[in-house]
């Protein structure tokens, strides 16, 4: 017979080992239902990124070539500055969008693993949909909401710096802009686990929160990211190896005529950078995990979230059993 484990609360204090292993008891549990919705909304994505960057790389390939042999022939006419620039545009909204998918997926599982008395045994992308579409919707907003922030702070230091001309103290301002991106990560969890924050008020909670536990948070982003980077090398490998053997023949200008440069090697390029891409918000799924866990732990330890949760449950299963009351006339 086999045990069931415990069900893995959100809102537990936990310390810093126990957020990890949170982490991936939790995926351990659900791994089949989150790679199947990872596949589903990620993996087209990834389809797109993936020519999305294989166009990038085409343009930056004889830019690099160039440096390394030392010429200066580099193609600098406006048409293709448009392209790169276009490029770098697509790709980076195309890890936007992915980032926001990935947070939609992760949030919206342990949002209805926390309110189904089955976990996610039973649960279909049909159940869980609403959830992923209220998840995204306000993922999509507060990601809007930061980045103009963050554009807009950034051009006010930049202006601050050049119209003051000291720049030692724009150097410490930026570093502490720097520093406030740590707790910057405990706002999405925020707003997307406490419905009735607003944006405004989830921003505040969220760096206050991050704040409070600047250096777990801080050690739980480092070691995460670390990890993230050493699984990911297993889906990068492949793309990095092929792509290093088109360089090296376009350096001693072999390429045509070879391998390299027929469609099927290009067309084999672009299948392992759409498994990059895929691998690459795989992986991120852990930081995205850990920091919802982390949220949990300190709203629980300053808010007390599972009390409140408890007297609710308790309230409604009052109102459901009848027993109590009609026990004179058992």
């Amino acid at each position: 017979m086999q045990i069931e484990r415990p069900k893995i609360e959100l809102y537990k204090v936990r310390n810093f080992g126990n957020k990890f292993s949170a982490t991936f008891d939790f995926i351990r549990e659900n791994y089949k239902l989150w790679l199947r919705l990872c596949t589903y909304l990620l993996l087209p994505l990834c389809m797109i990124q993936g020519f999305v960057m294989e166009v990038l790389m085409g343009i930056l390939m004889p830019f690099y070539s160039q440096m390394a042999i030392g010429t200066v022939g580099v193609d600098t006419s406006k048409m293709t500055l448009i392209r790169l620039l276009s490029s770098y545009i697509g790709y980076f909204i195309c890890v936007v969008i992915g980032a926001i998918l990935l947070v939609s997926i992760c949030y919206s599982m342990m949002k209805y693993y926390q309110k189904s008395p089955d976990r996610l045994r039973k649960a279909s992308f049909n159940d869980l949909k609403p959830l992923i579409v209220q998840a995204g919707k306000r993922a999509l907003v507060m990601s809007i909401v930061l980045f103009i922030s963050t554009l807009l702070i950034t051009i006010s230091l930049i202006m601050f710096s050049v119209s003051t001309g000291i720049a030692l103290l724009a150097v410490l301002m930026f570093f502490a802009l720097f520093v406030c991106f740590i707790p910057l990560a405990m706002v999405m969890p925020v707003y997307i686990f406490e419905d009735e924050q607003t944006v405004y008020g989830a921003i505040l909670r969220g760096m206050r929160l991050g704040f409070k536990s600047f250096w777990p948070l801080f050690g739980l982003l480092f070691v995460m990211g670390f990890l993230a980077n050493i699984l990911s090398t297993v889906t990068t490998i492949p793309w990095y190896v092929l792509t290093m053997i088109r360089t090296a023949f376009t350096l001693t200008g072999e390429e045509q005529g070879t391998m390299v440069s027929s469609p099927i090697y290009s067309f084999g390029l672009y299948l392992f950078s759409v498994l990059m891409n895929f691998g690459m918000y795989i992986t991120m799924s852990l930081s995205t995990f850990a920091v919802a866990y982390h949220y949990g732990s300190v709203a629980e330890e300053n808010d007390g979230f599972s009390v409140e949760d408890d007297i609710q449950n308790f309230e409604q299963l009052a109102e459901k059993d009848t027993d109590i009351a009609n026990f004179d006339k058992l």
